[in-house]
């Protein structure tokens, strides 16, 4: 049966691949060219008929490209003579039209009068037929001979060498155009490495005009040094031998006119044409990327704010040293009431504070010394050699009498002191990580005793890291056995009391202890080596959960997780959080991660870039407990945020305490000019409820709502409660 959407039933492959070939000749649709019209009037000649035509088939029509004897410039392909004579790839002949079956009704013999035609397809190189070349008389004709088929085919041959010829004369063109304005240096040469091409881009990365070098050796833009390889490198491949250099890109280093050197990125082709062996090269001037990687290098390794080395660098130079030397010694310095700097006078005063006295103890060290800065005003210093109790204690009181002299900072005279913990490897540790975690605990039991001194590690010390130890011992089993769970609890609209969300709250089913709740473990969590693998299970518990609500009917709400700074430190949380998504089949506006205070002010700019960019795909971010830390209205401005979370403290004091109830309506009222929405937690009470809806909060959690409880009793606890709008207090149901 034929196809209707391929007339006369042609095989539908053969079709596409004609249109698409006309499309990449240009030939779709055309006028014709007064230009072929003499092949036409030549054809006429030679067959001695008065209709000469040489026609392209589209879908439904036939184009007259050039024509002799007729006017017409295009007919109906069907039942014409060309739609049949590409069907094959030989000459059709039809000595009386008036009688062929084919074409005895059809316009071109009852309209026109035509009883002869031959035809010769136009078959192009790739065997795809688009036409023909066609002789057509008023008479009859049974005398065409096989001489004259063979004269038809070789005419036929000619009009599609002017194709072939005429598209790959314009590809030529358009790649010498696209090559002239690329940005990249496209350099070609001869066998002999002499120039044959050479673009915009390569004078203006070289500062050659393209006179200055054609037939000037390549080699000119290769460092003398090198030079010689090139040479050596250039007969090989001219001999037959393989190039190492094709098929992948490298950096090298290239000269300038002005015999200034830069890196660049070279892709070596080699070729066979015409005119024998030629190699292609593309070179894109890599000068910035490097600077770029550069930068990042030293950002991964250094301290934004000080640009002294950062917390893992520090800890390389501890492991280098105990390997060289077998001993260490850290000192870790914190200043006494910075707190009180940055809520007094403001962070950007706090980060100049910082960076004089990063300086005011660099100018302190010996030149082996080693000085960084841990996170925030936690500095940490590697003695090249001290190990003598008494000169640790007399470089220590010169540390905290450089700290104690007066600090003047944008327009302060500030007065500060500072405390000092002290480790030694290997009496006290014998890796990096053990080294400062110790140092750590004697800075806290210097800050314990009052600050304005230093201490040393002691046993007593190990005590508590002995039992700070076997607490985390327990988490990680507590993990392994599966004692964490999730509850649940939820979000609602003040404005409706639409149930529109879920917090996912982490507990632990202590096997002796009962269920704890995350203040009694969390904060050893969120320092332990588990960190990143807890974090992943919550998030993928949670979307589990509500991909189970979806199946049991619960309408669309969106679920809150709560982040822990080592995954973000991870700088996998973009694609962990994709994958989870997906792997529950939910969308990334199902989602709302929960960052507190301690991850937006101690991560840099980059560290907080996976934020940005999940937020940008429509991830919920949640600032928590705002309002109650160091956090400054900077950073809501700079941060990538869709919600603040008011804190319980505020709400717990409204209708007692008028300061409370000033802050909820500043924060509610910040929030909304900032285009982000106010979550209230902790309400336990109609009156509580009342107020925020007065003041324009946009949503509540806490006990007047429920308590958190597990996913399997989510959607009957709250699922109808909250699903109805209503003006009315909703229902206290915990």
């Amino acid at each position: 049966m034929p196809n209707e959407d391929y007339p006369d039933g042609e095989d539908e492959r053969a079709e596409q691949l004609r249109l698409e070939c006309l499309r990449r000749y240009g030939l779709d649709g055309t006028p014709g060219e007064p230009e072929l019209d003499r092949i036409a009037r030549l054809g006429a000649d030679m067959f001695g008929v008065p209709i000469c035509a040489i026609t392209l088939v589209g879908r439904n029509t036939v184009w007259l490209r050039a024509r002799f004897g007729v006017e017409i410039a295009a007919l109906q392909r069907e039942r014409s003579f060309c739609a049949e004579v590409i069907r094959g790839t030989d000459p059709m002949i039809v000595p009386d039209a008036s009688v062929d079956p084919r074409f005895a009704d059809s316009d071109l013999v009852i309209g026109a009068g035509i009883r002869f035609y031959a035809g010769a397809p136009l078959i192009t190189h790739d065997g795809v037929a688009l036409g023909s070349f066609g002789l057509l008389d008023l008479a009859p004709n049974h005398d065409f001979s096989s001489t004259h088929r063979s004269l038809l085919v070789q005419m036929a041959a000619m009009v599609v060498d002017l194709f072939e010829r005429r598209h790959a004369s314009r590809t030529a063109d358009t790649l010498v155009a696209f090559a002239e304005v690329a940005h990249q240096a496209l350099i070609a040469t001869d066998d002999e490495g002499r120039i044959t091409y050479w673009n915009r881009g390569a004078k203006a990365m070289f500062g050659h005009e393209a006179h200055e070098v054609e037939g000037e050796l390549v080699e000119m833009i290769v460092p003398e040094r090198f030079r010689a390889a090139h040479r050596e490198g250039l007969r090989r491949v001219a001999g037959g031998a393989p190039s190492a250099m094709t098929g992948r890109p490298l950096e090298v280093l290239a000269v300038r006119r002005d015999g200034s050197e830069f890196p660049a990125e070279l892709s070596l082709s080699v070729w066979n044409g015409p005119l024998g062996q030629g190699f292609g090269a593309q070179l894109q001037d890599i000068s910035e990327r490097r600077a770029r990687e550069e930068r990042l290098h030293h950002l991964a390794n250094h301290d934004e704010l000080t640009g002294l080395l950062n917390r893992n660098s520090f800890k390389a130079r501890i492991e280098t040293q105990i390997d060289r030397a077998g001993t260490a010694t850290v000192m870790v310095v914190n200043l006494d009431g910075f707190k009180h700097v940055n809520d007094g006078l403001g962070h950007a005063t706090g980060d100049t504070l910082l960076q004089a006295l990063a300086l005011r103890l660099a100018a302190s060290l010996g030149p082996e010394d080693v000085l960084a800065r841990l996170v925030g005003d936690e500095f940490a210093i590697l003695l090249s050699s001290e190990r003598d109790p008494l000169e640790i204690a007399a470089r220590a009181d010169t540390i905290l009498d450089l700290i104690g002299r007066p600090f003047s900072v944008c327009g302060h005279q500030l007065h500060l002191s500072g405390s000092i913990g002290v480790a030694l490897a290997p009496f006290h540790a014998r890796d990096a990580d053990e080294l400062v975690v110790r140092a750590d605990l004697a800075l806290f039991r210097a800050k314990m005793e009052g600050g304005r001194r230093y201490r040393l590690f002691d046993t007593r010390m190990e005590s508590r890291l002995a039992a700070t130890r076997a607490f985390q011992d327990e988490l990680r089993y507590a993990f392994t056995d599966r004692q964490f769970e999730l509850h649940f609890q939820p979000q609602v609209s003040l404005a409706t009391g639409r149930l529109i969300g879920a917090e996912a709250l982490l507990r632990w089913r202590h096997p002796t202890r009962g269920l704890l709740y995350p203040t009694a473990f969390l904060t050893v969590l969120e320092t332990h080596a588990l960190a990143f693998e807890a974090g992943c299970w919550v998030l993928d518990e949670a979307c589990r959960a509500l991909a189970g609500w979806r199946r049991a009917g619960l309408p669309p709400i969106r679920m809150g997780v709560n982040l822990f700074a080592a995954q973000l430190r991870a700088g996998s949380l973009v694609e962990v959080i994709e994958g989870t998504v997906a792997r529950h089949q939910l969308s990334l506006t199902d989602l709302e991660i929960e960052i507190t205070e301690t991850i937006a002010l101690r991560h840099d700019d980059d560290d907080l870039q996976p934020l940005r960019d999940l937020h940008a795909r429509g991830v919920g971010i949640a600032f928590d407990d705002f309002g109650t830390g160091f956090a400054s209205l900077s950073t809501l401005k700079d941060f990538p945020l869709s919600r603040l979370k008011l804190d319980r403290s505020f709400v717990e004091d409204l209708g007692v305490d008028p300061h409370s109830e000033a802050i909820v309506k500043g924060v509610v009222a910040i929030g909304h000019s900032l285009g982000l929405d106010v979550i209230a937690e902790g309400i336990e009470t109609p009156e509580q409820e009342a107020m925020l809806r007065a003041w324009a909060c946009d949503a509540g959690q806490g006990y007047h709502y429920g308590k958190a409880v597990p996913a399997a009793e989510f959607v009957g606890t709250f699922g109808d409660a909250f699903a109805v709008a209503t003006a009315a207090p909703v229902a206290n149901i915990g």
